[in-house]
């Protein structure tokens, strides 16, 4: 596919969650779906409790962490890496002389970090897919590649370096990393359309290299033979078109650890653009050209109106009603990757949307 990147807004939105219910006492907590490496705020207070409260305490995991005399209480707690992918739940009990009410809530503690193993290269060219059928994850990741290791490093520690961290602090943090790829990515590739592409394979020694529908680039090739030799900028140490900043972006991720689950090669419907939705602030959201943040909101390209997935774990790539299935069913938000009764839509990776 052959879309040139184009403007976009930018932007970010900031919520909680509010419990709430008639004569309850009330529960807030800064975040909706926290990550692992996240602490989290908790916000208790009487609420609609009727009379004096004598004691007002705090539940979370099956634990008091937090009690007071007073009708409210705040308690900061976490990361819940111990409830990593799965619901954290919280109750608040409010003890007067009409009783104990309470009131519960849970958060899906989303942990994408830490997943190494990945699946080896199967195509029948050298690994390379040799058909569509053979466009899958691992044959075009290609993280069995040293090549794509070191840049994922690379990543971290130009990301490191202009954010003033450590290089442990980055990979010890899941939104780091994608901020770190998202970066690198669009500091290093430059757009190119397939035609050039696929001269510039046959002049670097892959005329073999047939992979069948359009011409996705393997991560690896995308790293050592895509560039413009005669570059004078960076920008253009790598080039291809948009699936192969997407491949690129995925296979990064991957390598520093993150996992198939949380990033997607994602196309359009109708079919113009390929790009990622990646688990980004604990929610699916989109990842192209640019920074992670600039696609955060809702915009008007409609090029990405997301509606076909593949992964390392689900494919082939392509536009099959399967690859739809793959996207809506693992990528719904609220809470990790669910729907939460909520009908699927594109723009439910939309911050303002689905915050």
């Amino acid at each position: 596919m052959n879309l040139k990147p184009t403007a976009s807004l930018i932007g970010m939105l900031l919520g909680g969650v509010s419990l709430l219910l008639g004569c309850s006492p009330s529960v807030q907590t800064n975040l909706i779906h926290p990550d692992a490496d996240k602490s989290i705020v908790f916000s208790a207070s009487k609420g609609g409790v009727k009379g004096n409260v004598s004691l007002l305490e705090l539940e979370v995991g099956g634990s008091i962490v937090a009690s007071t005399s007073a009708s409210s209480l705040e308690y900061t707690g976490g990361p819940y890496p111990i409830f990593s992918n799965m619901m954290l739940p919280y109750k608040v009990y409010a003890h007067s002389n009409y009783g104990v009410k309470t009131n519960t809530g849970s958060l899906y503690i989303a942990n994408p970090k830490g997943h190494y193993r990945y699946t080896v290269a199967s195509g029948s060219n050298n690994g390379y897919p040799n058909s569509t059928a053979e466009q899958t994850g691992p044959n075009l990741y290609r993280l069995d590649k040293a090549v794509v290791r070191t840049h994922a490093q690379n990543a971290v520690i130009e990301y490191a370096n202009a954010r003033g961290l450590t290089t442990t602090q980055v990979l010890a943090t899941a939104d780091h990393m994608v901020e770190a790829v998202a970066r690198y990515v669009s500091q290093h590739m430059s757009w190119r359309s397939d035609e050039l592409n696929r001269q510039v394979f046959a002049d670097n020694g892959y005329e073999s290299y047939s992979p069948g529908w359009d011409f996705p680039q393997p991560a690896d090739l995308t790293l050592t033979i895509s560039g413009d030799l005669n570059n004078v900028s960076s920008s253009d140490d790598f080039m291809g078109d948009c699936e192969d900043h997407a491949i690129l972006r995925a296979a990064l991720l991957r390598a520093l650890g993150f996992a198939p689950w949380a990033i997607w090669d994602v196309i359009d419907n109708p079919v113009s653009h390929e790009y990622n939705v990646v688990l980004y602030q604990g929610a699916f959201r989109l990842m192209d050209y640019g920074t992670i943040d600039r696609w955060l909101e809702t915009h008007t390209w409609d090029a990405h109106q997301s509606y076909y997935g593949w992964n390392e774990e689900h494919g082939p790539r392509g536009t099959a009603d399967l690859n739809h299935d793959y996207l809506k069913d693992n990528t719904h938000n609220y809470p990790g990757g669910r729907s939460n009764g909520n009908t699927w839509s594109y723009q439910g990776y939309y911050e303002d949307v689905a915050p």
